[in-house]
Parts: C-alpha cells; structure tokens; sequence
C-alpha cells in the first residue's frame, strides 16, 4: 500500500483507473476524511490540506483527532511461531502474553532493533543484480543498487561507500508513492503537464547534439 505522511499522520493512496486520479483517505483516525489528486503533487497538497483541515476542525469541536484504541489486539501467527513464543516464555518465566507485550513495546521504541535500513547507491559496475535498477542511457549511464541492512551497519556500509566512490542515501522512502515524490523533489523526474510537452522537450535535446 502506498502512504503519504504529514505532521504524524498517514494517508492510504490508491489509483482509481475508473476516474484517472489517486484516491486516498487519512488512516488511524475516526472520522472519514478522504483526498484526491491528478498528480503527484496534487495529491500531496491536498494530503496535507486535509489533515491540516482535520486538526483544525478537531480543535474547534474540542475532540481527540487519533483514533483511540482499546489496548486488546488479536493477532494470526504460525504455530510453529506459537510454539517457539511459548518455549521462550516457559524459559524466562513469565506468561506468553507478557512476551508478546514486551517484545512489542521494544520494536515500538526501537524500531531500528527490528527493522533494515535501506541504503540506495550509485556505482559504475555491480555485479549482483538481484536488486538492480538500471536506468535507460537516454537518462543517464549509472546503475541503482537498492541494500537493506541493519541500522547498526549504516557505519560501515558509509565507509565502504565512500571508499568506492560511491553516491548514496540513507532512508531512501520505501513506498512507489514515496519515491516518486523524492525523484521528483531532487530533480531526477520532471512532471510534465502533457505527453505533447515532454516530446517537445525531447526534440529540442535531441536538436542540440
């Protein structure tokens, strides 16, 4: 699922095929509030417009703008899962719930403890292409190289990096949405307002060599 984030809050983005536009709506909150865009940017302005009219409207009326939750989740998991959960509960003495609860609250604090770092780089020559990206000549003759490490290794991966001469970035945005958004924000997609206007462009390049 493709996500926009502003001030704390998420927004779920889809296309609808039907309408020719991107379609979303404002996650973990308990009213309906949805926004629609032609474009990228579009839909990234009226993101933020609606969760700025949300916290507004909220404020005004003197409600709570998150969602509340109870406190009770059920979640689905293997059993062989279940099973290791229970052995490691048995193990240290305490209920499987408790290791649940705890192993839960400790990702919410540290997400980097359970989660990889993705780390986008640019290099002359790659040999594993299993994650590999290449861009088409016409936009350029380096190749993309996407490595999803542990945040404890970013260190290491920096240096490395450096040392080969590579470019590179950390917390490259995970979803297509986002990163369309960062390509176009750092000016390695231009968003043209007709097929007719990119071709121009192309033509008046192409007259120049």
């Amino acid at each position: 699922m493709n996500t926009l984030k502003h001030k704390g809050y998420i927004g779920s983005v889809q296309f609808s095929e039907d309408a020719g536009v991107f379609k979303g709506k404002i996650e973990g909150i308990d009213s309906l509030v949805t926004f629609e865009g032609s474009s990228i940017k579009e839909l990234t302005d009226n993101f933020q417009k609606a969760v700025d009219d949300y916290v507004v409207y909220c404020n005004e009326q003197g409600i709570p703008a998150k969602k509340s939750y109870s406190g009770t989740l059920n979640i689905r998991i293997s059993p062989s899962t279940h099973n290791s959960i229970a052995d490691y509960a048995a193990a240290e003495g305490i209920t499987i719930n408790a290791f649940i609860k705890r192993a839960l609250e400790k990702a919410v604090k540290d997400p980097a403890s359970v989660m990889a770092t993705p780390i986008c780089g640019y290099a002359p020559r790659i040999s594993d292409t299993s994650r590999l990206e290449a861009p088409s000549p016409a936009y350029g003759s380096r190749d993309i190289a996407e490595l999803w490490i542990p945040s404890k290794d970013i260190p290491l991966a920096k240096t490395i990096a450096s040392r080969m001469g590579w470019d590179f970035l950390v917390n490259y945005p995970e979803s297509g949405l986002e990163r369309a958004l960062y390509e176009m924000q750092s000016g390695k997609v231009t968003e043209y307002s007709s097929f007719d206007e990119m071709m121009k462009e192309i033509d008046e390049e192409d007259g120049k060599i």
